[in-house]
């Protein structure tokens, strides 16, 4: 347990609240998450699923930012570190797959 810091559980571990996470531009305009990234660093990465995106179509963000984003996911099953959830809409079943597909 980390003292003075508000933690988030998500996927099957606990992270700071204030960990740096990715997200799409989409995301961050209020689209669902339907592709969740555990990366084999332990970066998170919240995005659309949508193909095409360039550099710029990322931020940075705390994960406390993605909090609504988050909630609306309670089915996200475990993503363990190298892995991958993605779901083809809101309310679809999701797929855990190898980050490196």
């Amino acid at each position: 347990m980390v003292v003075g810091k508000l933690m988030i559980s998500f996927a099957g571990f606990s992270y700071p609240e204030h960990k740096a996470t990715i997200a799409c531009s989409h995301v961050l305009s209020g689209d669902p998450v339907l592709l969740f990234v555990h990366d084999d660093d332990g970066d998170l990465h919240f995005m659309c699923g949508a193909s095409g995106h360039a550099v710029d179509d990322y931020s940075l963000v705390d994960l406390s930012h993605l909090s609504e984003h988050i909630r609306s996911m309670p089915d996200v099953p475990f993503v363990q570190v190298g892995y991958a959830a993605e779901r083809s809409s809101v309310g679809a079943p999701w797929s855990v797959i190898s980050a490196s597909d």
